[in-house]
């Protein structure tokens, strides 16, 4: 006759019988009469994955920062939740991330901001910058102060008066950036 539960062995003892609680293979009875997996070695949990201890189970996370690819897998690290990692969208690859621009914008080449102006092509003039706003751009007046040339590109080159110590002394190159 049964009269141990299912999850529990019959022992006979001297005039009488003992219910010993079985546990499932690859886990052991703790003192107290719980299992813990984390404890005794028997988790699937490796690399830099963190064991936790539940009722009658265990489950593997991760560090802060990082995301688990599955139990037994390392855990990596989640570049999209570092602060400023993209102007826009961040996308995490594996052991890196991608940047993305909304539609009508360019990934310029930091990989990390959107420039509007880029992928609309748009020409401002002479010393004007495009500058980008949500959804538009605005082209904006970037003169050369005094003593300075504009290069064809976005710097201001130098340009001092012969014996003008204070010009001398300033800086040979600004640029305006983005």
């Amino acid at each position: 006759q049964r009269v141990c539960r299912s999850d529990q062995q019959c022992k006979n003892t001297r005039g009488g019988y003992t219910c010993i609680d079985l546990c499932p293979n690859g886990m052991t009875k703790g003192g107290n009469g719980t299992i813990d997996e984390c404890r005794d070695g028997t988790h699937q949990c490796r690399y830099n994955q963190i064991c936790e201890n539940t009722r009658g189970s265990y489950h593997c996370t991760c560090p802060r920062g990082f995301r688990s690819q599955g139990v037994g897998q390392p855990c990596v690290i989640n570049e999209c939740e570092v602060r400023d990692t993209c102007q826009h969208e961040c996308m995490n690859t594996p052991g890196s991330h991608r940047c993305l621009c909304p539609a009508g914008y360019r990934l310029m080449a930091n990989g990390k901001t959107c420039q509007e102006c880029l992928e609309q092509n748009i020409q401002c003039g002479a010393n004007r910058m495009c500058f980008n706003m949500r959804g538009s751009y605005q082209c904006i007046d970037t003169p050369c102060p005094p003593n300075y040339q504009r290069d064809p590109a976005t710097f201001c080159l130098k340009n001092c008066p012969p014996n003008d110590l204070e010009c001398a002394l300033s800086p040979y190159a600004l640029e305006y950036k983005l």
